[in-house]
């Protein structure tokens, strides 16, 4: 394993296209968020969202049952669990329940944490990815290497040979077109789709609503075009009021990509209407997967309180140099469920 390890640091050095496609978005990243943070008490600000993301991780058990119980008085069906493989069985149950044959997910590392995609091909359900970033790399047969942007150490050279297998074209390197193949492509997978997938950047448990935050708006329509959405959100995402959604919303742009509002912020609370007129069936499902055991370690509680911005990847010179790919290669047989 360490050996398969070093090899794949040597290759990621040594790779022209990986280290220059970092290093160009490391330079331009710190100037763009210096900007997108102007005239904003960005200490104040940190030290709130800390706070209250604090309070939240302290008081987990109370926030979960405050969240589960508004969510279902909203309509929605919650499934508490600690255990991962609990997560992937439950999911297929309702599947196999709702003889599903094809499901589309919006981003969510949640999912990739727990191999959720792999679990379901597995029993004969088709699974496709609709972050344009997602879907390179799961055609690509890759793993994500950043929590925001899965696919940034692919230049667009390496993204158009990807789409020219997938559509039987050869494409060149416009961008314009890349993003109407793939507009067109995952199109037709949204409108045949019987279940949605999504993650979640807030559960606000006063409410039992969840957020979430895209820039590319497929996260709307996986969560309003399927009859089914299902929503694994680790539990560190819960907090305790509505308006602590206010200052994370306020961060989670401007420090994950420079922007001062992202595009779509999507917010669910319960069950609601699908095209024929009948209710979506909406499934919440908290993942603790030992994240209650960081909360209440005195040197990993401060892990609870981040917001998933990957700022500190973006400025992390060892990210620059070898990617977040180098231990994912060397460990995933290993990590992978049987």
């Amino acid at each position: 394993m360490e050996q398969k390890f070093k090899k794949s640091i040597d290759r990621a050095i040594n790779d022209a296209n990986l280290t220059g496609a970092l290093a160009n978005f490391s330079e331009s990243y710190k100037v763009n968020r210096a900007k997108a943070y102007e005239g904003i008490d960005f200490e104040t600000l940190r030290g709130t969202i800390a706070e209250r993301k604090a309070y939240a991780a302290n008081h987990l058990d109370e926030l979960c049952a405050m969240f589960k119980t508004n969510a279902e008085k909203a309509g929605a069906k919650v499934f508490l669990t600690k255990n991962p493989a609990d997560v992937r069985d439950y999911i297929l149950k309702v599947a196999k329940e709702n003889d599903v044959k094809t499901v589309v997910k919006s981003k969510s590392m949640a999912t990739e944490e727990i191999h959720l995609n792999a679990h379901l091909e597995k029993a004969g359900i088709s699974v496709g990815e609709t972050d344009i970033g997602e879907w390179i790399i799961q055609l690509a047969g890759q793993r994500p290497s950043h929590m925001v942007m899965p696919a940034i150490h692919l230049t667009r050279e390496e993204v158009a040979d990807i789409f020219s297998k997938e559509v039987d074209e050869r494409l060149s390197t416009d961008i314009p077109r890349l993003v109407a193949v793939a507009r067109e492509e995952l199109r037709t997978k949204f409108l045949k789709a019987d279940m949605g997938i999504s993650g979640a950047n807030m559960a606000v448990a006063e409410t039992g609503t969840i957020t979430i935050v895209t820039n590319e708006g497929n996260a709307r329509l996986v969560t309003s075009l399927p009859k089914i959405h299902v929503a694994v959100i680790g539990v560190e995402k819960i907090v305790e009021k509505f308006a602590d959604v206010v200052p994370i919303l306020r961060a989670l742009p401007r420090s994950a990509t420079a922007q001062q509002l992202t595009s779509y912020v999507t917010m669910i609370t319960g069950q609601t209407p699908n095209e024929d007129g009948s209710m979506k069936d909406l499934h919440i499902v908290l993942m603790d997967n030992r994240r209650a055991e960081m909360a209440a370690d005195p040197k990993f509680k401060q892990a609870m309180q981040c917001i998933r911005c990957a700022s500190c990847l973006n400025v992390c010179p060892i990210f620059r140099l070898v990617g977040g790919l180098c231990s994912a290669r060397s460990t995933r047989a290993a990590s992978e469920p049987s």
